[in-house]
């Protein structure tokens, strides 16, 4: 931790982990999985975001500990601590900073944004009489640009009781834009100077020398150029190292025109498909710092009026011709006359922790703090009925106008206001209305919204919100358990907030006899942004389906499994026929049913779960169809509870059901997994795992007889689609496949198995188990090495190669130049789909037919996974 390892980790970045506090607010990795540091080689030990943030706190708590003269009661556990975060930090991202500091130790801590803490430092390192520049009623916005993220805020000055006082107005949405990308955007330039390609590891060297280069040519009269050198790897380390110079232009093309460009005020941010992406981080598309304040100050700053004063903080605006450039571009905004009130700290780089240390002796002394209390909203969705009071808002405020059903066709999201903005630190609000009805040890969900411009609704106002006005935060959910009181399936409840001392968010729901059953953030899955032209969704998937249809299906899977075989009646349904009597009672064939209906069947089939074994057809006819409409595990926000539901059930059921025998096996039962692998988390996917690996990677000396030939294709379609493995066991599992492919006859299952462990583009697994790209390269080279001869599966081969090759716009994942060509050139000697040497070329959205290819049949009508 520390100068020292940064100048050090420079010389071996790959073992270096920096941005982890960027990671920590990464809503595409499961931010408590090793992960870091991100391009490292495969043999590289890896730390989680949560784990590298407590490493950070402990260090500081041992440096205290250790000081000399330190005595055992001065203790750094034991004092009052603040830890300052962004203020564009989502809550998830606010409980796991929260976690880090319990892991070190720490004790009585609080999360203070860091915008504010360095408004602190300017407050406590000037003399009271400045602050009074900022006279009652004028506005000061927080420009604040760091290494891996932009924050910006407004705060006011304010007169109560005869004295000035300040309060925080605003905060801008979460910003992963700052210095990193500066240093990355430079290090691109500079690339196409080099005379071979860096790899990944390469890469990470490359952007460290920029960043140094960048730092001495924006300081006070810089030279006129940097050399850089990046040093070659393993055996090549003097002929791989390859060199370049950073010229003062390079760094001014980069910086200024890339991330200060002179934008119009009403320049919006750009939203492409795809941001830069080099190191795994999910930056914004958009580098333009002034273009985002703009957007921030147009939502925030009342038409005509202008801020009157800048407070500038972070270390890239340690240059002064970048706080100078900033000022110029926002003249062009107001008048040229313009000249805000420059608020200056003694340092840029301790501001931070100086403001820190300010406010802490502020809460202690009783002294007076900015006010202003959260400075979002929080809304949780609701599905829009008969009977609900909403009250339409989109670009303004309307009064509330009673009871209504809100129309079908409106593109704002009904939700409910939680928590409002400005509630102070601390507060509890109870929510009485609506009352919800939650059944009793079944998962409640809630899908969670913050907003950042609704200052005036209340805790209990249903609205409809325009989409652009809330930002999605990863659902709330819980198990509502009531005790062993017969007759008890469901209970009423209202919601209650709390507002916590530290600055996290507390949702509960709340029966009338008091118990309190908390919501928790869910955290491990990985959150996909929706397309922005994709509207919101509800809390679950809905299809408009003939109810009396549905009953009758269930009807006929109740008669085809509670009937014993001796007792049963001549019309009798069986396994057999099930599935083509279900598509004549629902007049729909199995292909076109929608995903509600399919949700609903599933619901029937764990009705009957305890008959599936009366025989193998019923059970084979039990794995098919329940995997069928739960396919492909994911989608719908309870299809995690409803998956979790068929894995107790089965590993609860494995040994009796309805007084015979399960057993565990048979090709149906692999397709059953296969089908819903997205739906099983990580420990899940492990123990599934656990069971096939004596046949697929067995021991040496134990090898066992190998299963009939159809389960053993469907075992390994079904181990190929546990995209939460880890990359060791991905590369250990491929190594065989490849072995397969290069003898004839090829296995059918060999190139989809093999697409699916390799694939640069996970379907559903967090970006930490793609396999290392240096790895998928030597696969490559040996499937062009070994293409099938005409009579082989050219398509299957050829599919895995635009996989496995396709680019991501993740530096560290994609697969180098020169190797992506090979692929190109290969796949048009041969027929395939033009779709697919396009994806290896350039960035693409993955299209249905390669998803459903993927997943190894088609996604449920009306299903949309968005990636």
């Amino acid at each position: 931790v520390g100068s020292f390892a940064r100048t050090h980790g420079a010389k071996i970045p790959a073992r270096q982990v920096s941005s982890a506090k960027s990671w920590l607010c990464h809503p595409g990795v499961d931010r408590t999985a090793p992960l870091l540091p991100w391009a490292a080689p495969p043999d590289v030990p890896r730390l989680s975001p949560l784990d590298v943030s407590a490493r950070y706190l402990k260090h500081f708590v041992d440096a205290w500990n250790h000081a000399p003269g330190r005595k055992p009661e001065d203790r750094l556990e034991d004092q009052p601590v603040v830890v300052t975060v962004p203020a564009s930090f989502d809550d998830v991202a606010r409980n796991l900073t929260a976690e880090a500091a319990k892991q070190a130790g720490l004790k009585h801590v609080t999360l203070l944004e860091e915008p504010q803490a360095a408004f602190y430092a300017w407050l406590g390192t000037h003399p009271p009489l400045e602050a009074t520049r900022l006279k009652p009623g004028m506005r000061c916005v927080v420009v604040d640009v760091g290494g891996g993220t932009s924050d910006f805020s407004l705060i006011r000055s304010a007169e109560g009781k005869g004295e000035l006082e300040f309060v925080r107005d605003a905060v801008g949405d979460h910003l992963l834009l700052g210095g990193d990308n500066m240093d990355l955007a430079l290090a691109k330039s500079i690339e196409a100077k080099l005379s071979a390609r860096p790899d990944g590891a390469q890469f990470g060297a490359l952007v460290q020398a920029c960043r140094s280069a960048k730092e001495i040519l924006l300081a006070d009269n810089p030279p006129a150029s940097v050399p850089v050198t990046v040093v070659g790897r393993g055996r090549s380390v003097v002929a791989g190292t390859v060199s370049a110079e950073v010229a003062l232009s390079d760094v001014d093309a980069a910086v200024f025109d890339g991330f200060f460009p002179h934008v119009r005020y009403d320049a919006d941010p750009v939203r492409a498909k795809a941001g830069l992406q080099e190191m795994g981080l999910p930056y914004v598309s958009d580098p333009a710092v002034t273009k985002h304040l703009a957007a921030f100050l147009r939502k925030h700053v009342p038409v005509g009026e202008v801020p009157d004063a800048i407070l500038f903080n972070g270390g890239v605006f340690q240059p002064g011709r970048l706080r100078d450039r900033l000022v110029q571009v926002m003249a062009e905004w107001y008048d040229p006359a313009w000249k805000p009130l420059l608020l200056t700290s003694p340092s840029l780089d301790l501001a931070v922790a100086w403001g820190a240390a300010y406010f802490c002796w502020l809460k202690h002394t009783g002294g007076k703090r900015i006010g202003g209390g959260i400075p979002r909203s929080y809304y949780v969705g609701l599905q829009t009925g008969p009977g609900i009071g909403e009250r339409e808002s989109t670009s303004g405020e309307q009064e509330s106008r009673g009871s209504s059903i809100p129309d079908p066709r409106s593109p704002n999201q009904t939700v409910l206001c939680v928590v409002p903005r400005r509630m102070q630190e601390g507060d509890e609000v109870s929510i009485p209305k609506p009352e919800l009805e939650l059944a009793l040890g079944e998962p409640v969900l809630f899908p969670l919204f913050t907003s950042s411009v609704r200052g005036q609704d209340k805790p209990g106002d249903v609205i409809g919100v325009a989409p652009d006005q809330l930002l999605r935060l990863p659902p709330l959910h819980t198990v509502l358990r009531g005790g062993k009181r017969a007759g008890t399936k469901r209970v009423p409840v209202t919601l209650a907030a709390k507002c916590t001392e530290i600055g996290t968010l507390e949702l509960y729901c709340v029966g009338k006899e008091g118990n309190r059953w908390r919501l928790e953030f869910n955290v491990r899955d990985v959150l996909q942004e929706a397309d922005e032209d994709e509207a919101i969704g509800p809390t679950g998937v809905v299809d408009v389906f003939p109810e009396e249809r549905v009953r009758a299906a269930a009807d006929v899977i109740l008669s085809c499994y509670t009937w014993a075989e001796s007792t049963a009646p001549a019309d009798h349904v069986t396994p057999k026929d099930l599935v083509k009597t279900l598509e004549s009672n629902l007049e729909a064939g199995r292909g076109d049913w929608p995903t509600g209906l399919c949700r609903r069947m599933s619901e029937f089939l764990q009705d009957v779960a305890e008959y599936r074994g009366r025989s193998p057809a019923h059970l084979a006819r039990w794995y098919n169809l329940t995997g069928f409409c739960l396919r492909p595990g994911f989608g719908d926000t309870l299809d995690r509870y409803r998956v979790e539901a068929v894995w107790k059930l089965i590993a609860a059921g494995a040994s009796q059901s309805a007084a015979r025998p399960i057993p565990e096996g048979g090709a149906d039962y692999w397709i059953l997994w296969r089908r819903l692998a997205g739906g099983l988390n990580t420990a899940q996917q492990q123990q599934l795992f656990s069971k096939l690996r004596p046949v697929m990677l067995p021991a040496k000396g134990k090898q066992l007889p190998k299963p009939h030939a159809n389960e053993y294709a469907e075992m390994w379609r079904a181990v190929a689609a546990l995209e939460r493995l880890d990359g060791k066991t991905k590369q250990s599992l491929a190594e065989i496949l490849l072995r397969q492919v290069k003898r004839p006859p090829i296995p059918t299952y060999a190139y989809w198995a093999l697409t699916r462990l390799g694939a640069r583009v996970p379907l559903y697994g967090p970006l930490n188990t793609v396999v290392h790209q240096d790895v998928v390269e030597d696969w490559v080279a040996q499937l062009l090495a070994a293409p099938p001869d005409s009579t082989g599966d050219r398509l299957g081969w050829s599919f895995a190669l635009a996989q496995m090759a396709r680019q991501s716009g993740i530096y560290s994942i994609d697969l180098r130049e020169n190797l992506r060509h090979q692929v190109v050139t290969a796949l048009r000697a041969v027929k395939v789909p033009d779709a697919w040497p396009r994806m290896v070329e350039e960035i693409v959205r993955p299209e249905g037919a390669d998803q459903s290819q993927l997943f190894g049949e088609s996604l449920p009508i009306g299903l949309r996974l968005a990636k």
